[in-house]
């Protein structure tokens, strides 16, 4: 049976994103840091802006969990002789949030859609690099892809859980956003860029 990540994408992430994220190791690794730590304020916020649904119960476990990826993520940096910093943010999460109605409820509707999203692809790019990572990074990666997975599952069942209602048709509205976006050229690298 396939994993929830593995259905809900519309597009596999092309060769040339792989190919580049290989050959583009530092960069990656530090936009992957930078991906956790807003993971995690993500679901920060959201357990602040809505207060009303106990988000805290589920999204609270989740932001530390993503804090904690951080943190080994900077350790790798470290082991690798890199240092982390800030970098230009990709347009990646931008083009998906734009897409999200102003609306309420509608907008956390979307907001869990995107957030289910964006772990999937961190997934589908994990599964995609460990075949030609180095023993440390395909361990490191390995775990992270079990994470991520269980991530994607999390935000479609917060959806479920709070409005059980069926999300499939708005799902395959932002997937196929996503699906374009990773597919078309991308002149600024980033874990979560296009080609």
């Amino acid at each position: 049976m396939p994993n929830t990540w593995e259905t809900i994408l519309s597009s596999t992430t092309p060769d040339a994103w792989v190919k580049k994220a290989l050959n583009s190791l530092e960069l990656l690794l530090i936009d992957h840091a930078h991906c956790e730590k807003k993971a995690a304020t993500t679901a920060i916020s959201l357990i602040h802006k809505y207060p009303h649904f106990n988000l805290a119960k589920t999204l609270s476990p989740l932001a530390r969990e993503e804090l904690l990826h951080f943190e080994q993520v900077i350790r790798i940096l470290n082991k690798f002789g890199y240092k982390y910093k800030n970098l230009q943010s990709g347009k990646y999460a931008r083009t998906l949030y734009d897409a999200c109605s102003s609306k309420e409820p509608e907008r956390l509707k979307d907001t869990f859609i995107v957030c289910s999203l964006i772990e999937a692809r961190s997934c589908e790019r994990f599964h995609a690099l460990i075949p030609h990572l180095s023993p440390v990074l395909r361990k490191f990666y390995s775990k992270l892809y079990e994470a991520e997975a269980r991530h994607c599952d999390l935000y479609l069942d917060l959806y479920t859980k709070i409005y059980d209602e069926d999300w499939s048709q708005r799902l395959a509205y932002f997937s196929s956003i996503e699906a374009e976006f990773i597919n078309k050229k991308d002149d600024l690298f980033r874990f979560h860029s296009g080609c």
